[in-house]
């Protein structure tokens, strides 16, 4: 599952339990600040909601996934299936019946064990009435019914192939039907405060305290069922989590410094130019890594359904504009590479012959032309019915420093082709609220990465309406159909050579402008840390980081 972000720079992976086992990420540190060891996390916002259902930003995603555990976990190096709250499980022959059998020894954080009944109401709650989960339903909807099958066995049972059905299946979150059944006579979205502020799992952390704005912190469950396997895989290092909500980055940097801050995920700028002071040389490490971990990639969303948007040429023309080689040069210092399409560029599903759209002013006039934008007024900027080609760009405030040079040097090169460009930034849970009901023009932000992903949530005109992931509105009738006979081929080459038709085709429709993605993973760590190596294949695995308690 893809979850979005703001753009503020592309940070090191984390390993956690989310759905299907994706590696959320967000920016880290740690710091013991008492006798009990805490790792204190830096995010940018303040989360949206804790319940996973009806989350779709990346940090409600990543902390309302602390509370809650998965039938099944993807291992850090392998990828591979391992137990979580299933200890066993079995494919039928013909891959239409995945049968889990539950651990008993596994429980809620408020003691009631975690039953077959719990994991079928985890899986029909997505499709109650009002319960606002379009996001998810794009994975399940392949899925007939779940069967209870005693004492302790759940069977899903699949109407149509779809190469993700066990997936969704293992990576289906469990919550505990008796508690959400009341929370949802309350309030059938699952979406208000009593929802997403009390979350209840079967994880090893629980909330601890919520100060909006401010940090959120979390604490060991003390009764955690699965603490056995934790220890001796090495994950069960520290006592507290604490995140501190820090929206500006050169603030985070300050705090990594000075030393109160143990681990940072650094952006290309701050490797370059602002990590190079003497505590780098001799209380902090810097880290450049790469591993197999999903990239993700940052873009401007156009809102297709706009009146002037909705002309593939002016898109065309926007992307045109888009001086990318300058800004990985300028303001990355050559530590990204342009972002082409749905698909990362180190994809297997991203087809190398597509080339990242060139910036060329002359191509974009003559796009604009075509689109009936030829004329200009006395300021230069180009008219048409009396109306001038003026468009907003809304970002996140948390993108700001990071964001914001790249924008206004587009907004120049927009103004030499007569495209008058306005720039605001907006508050996070207000942006997410712009993009649900579709009030923006351009909008910039992010996917992050998903192994083997299915552009249904993103590209299909059905993902749309109910607060999809498709909020721009795009609709191209042969994508739909190439996504719907991919998501029924079982063939992964095959599904290979369909996803690079459906990239060409959305490449062609440039319903995004593009940007850039990460060709590193950068961070620093304050030399208080041990680790066993820099990271694992699929994730950083901080979760198996030491932290020596400060002297």
């Amino acid at each position: 599952m893809y979850s979005r972000r703001g753009v503020v720079f592309f940070q090191p992976a984390l390993l956690k339990r989310g759905m299907f086992g994706c590696l959320s990420l967000i920016s880290s540190f740690a710091w013991a600040q008492d006798a009990k060891v805490t790792w204190n996390d830096a995010i940018s916002s303040n989360p949206i909601s804790l319940f996973p259902l009806t989350n779709n930003d990346e940090t409600s995603s990543t902390i309302g996934g602390l509370f809650f555990e998965n039938l099944l976990d993807r291992h850090w190096d392998t990828y591979e299936w391992m137990p979580s709250l299933a200890n066993k499980w079995e494919i039928s022959k013909d891959g239409k019946e995945f049968t889990f059998w539950l651990d008993p020894r596994a429980k809620f954080s408020d003691g009631s064990p975690v039953t077959p009944e719990d994991v079928k109401f985890s899986f029909d709650v997505i499709y109650m009435d009002k319960v606002e989960s379009a996001v998810l339903k794009t994975y399940y909807d392949k899925i007939e019914k779940v069967e209870i099958i005693p004492p302790n066995a759940v069977k899903f049972k699949v109407k149509d192939l779809y190469y993700k059905n066990f997936d969704s299946c293992a990576g289906l979150t469990i919550f505990p039907k008796k508690h959400y059944t009341e929370l949802y006579k309350k309030d059938p979205t699952l979406g208000k405060a009593e929802v997403v502020k009390t979350p209840l799992g079967s994880s090893e952390w629980i909330l601890d305290k919520w100060d909006e704005n401010q940090q959120f912190v979390v604490k060991r469950n003390p009764n955690y069922w699965n603490k056995e396997t934790l220890v001796k895989e090495g994950r069960w290092n520290w006592d507290r989590h604490v995140y501190k909500i820090i929206p500006e980055q050169s603030v985070k940097l300050e705090a990594f410094k000075k030393g109160d801050l143990t681990m940072m995920g650094l952006t290309s700028k701050q490797w370059m130019l602002q990590s190079d002071g003497p505590e780098f040389k001799t209380r902090i490490t810097k880290v450049k890594t790469v591993n197999k971990s999903p990239k993700g990639f940052g873009f401007v969303a156009w809102n297709n359904a706009h009146p002037v948007l909705s002309n593939k040429d002016v898109r065309w023309a926007l992307s045109h504009i888009a001086n990318l080689p300058f800004w990985i040069d300028k303001f990355d210092f050559g530590l990204t590479e342009p972002s082409v399409g749905p698909f990362g560029a180190k994809a297997e599903e991203h087809d190398p012959a597509l080339k990242a759209v060139a910036f060329d002013l002359k191509a974009a006039r003559k796009r604009l032309a075509a689109a009936g934008w030829s004329k200009a007024g006395k300021d230069g900027m180009l008219i048409k019915d009396d109306k001038k080609l003026e468009l907003t760009i809304t970002y996140p405030t948390q993108s700001k420093e990071t964001m914001e040079p790249k924008l206004t040097e587009y907004k120049s090169q927009a103004a030499k082709v007569g495209v008058k460009i306005n720039l605001k930034a907006v508050e996070w849970t207000s942006f997410v609220k712009l993009l649900d009901d579709k009030s923006f023009e351009g909008a910039v932000l992010a996917w992050s990465g998903s192994y083997e992903g299915d552009p249904k949530q993103i590209w299909h005109s059905t993902s749309v309406g109910d607060k999809g992931s498709n909020f721009i509105s795009y609709k191209n009738a042969e994508v739909d159909k190439l996504i719907d006979e991919r998501r029924g081929t079982m063939d992964k080459a095959k599904r290979v050579e369909m996803a690079r038709r459906i990239e060409k085709l959305i490449y062609e429709d440039q319903p995004y402008t593009f940007m850039t993605e990460p060709k590193f993973t950068l961070y620093g760590h304050q030399n208080t840390v041990t680790k066993a190596r820099d990271t694992f294949n699929y994730s950083i695995g901080t979760a198996f980081w030491k932290l020596t308690l400060p002297k």
